[in-house]
């Protein structure tokens, strides 16, 4: 089941529950932009490969809640309309950052056979953190749905 429900993390009741089994539930707000699931909780396993894998400023941002849920900021890719992700040089100093995908061109490198697009940086637009869902709209994600 999937419904909007206060976000933890910013107070937005723009946060996007969907319980994925009896055991798990993820959230992915639309407000701040961050996510996490009740898997993530301090020295699990989930958060410790997160930590593992993420780059600084993701851990910088890393957020727990009242309930000791971890949360992180999101990055969504959408291959043939672009990605969204944060963008910084540490905790205080971090925008969102949305860039659209364009059609590969001839003699583009692929990453993977079926790739007709790429992430063009070269119209990478900035939001500020509160504008997780204009980044969101600037690569046409809400046309999907």
């Amino acid at each position: 089941m999937d419904n909007l429900v206060t976000c933890k993390r910013c107070g937005s009741n723009a946060c996007y529950e969907q319980k994925i089994s009896e055991e798990v539930t993820t959230h992915l707000c639309m407000g701040c932009g961050f996510t996490t699931s009740t898997l993530m909780k301090e020295g699990s396993e989930p958060v410790k490969a997160a930590l593992d894998t993420s780059p600084e400023l993701y851990k910088d941002l890393m957020y727990k809640d009242s309930d000791g849920q971890i949360w992180f900021p999101s990055t969504l890719t959408v291959p043939t309309k672009g990605m969204v992700f944060v963008d910084g040089t540490n905790k205080n100093e971090w925008k969102w950052a949305a860039v659209r995908a364009i059609p590969l061109q001839e003699g583009d490198k692929k990453v993977a056979d079926d790739q007709t697009h790429k992430m063009d940086m070269k119209n990478l637009k900035h939001y500020a953190e509160r504008d997780f869902m204009d980044a969101l709209e600037y690569i046409d994600f809400f046309a999907l749905v």
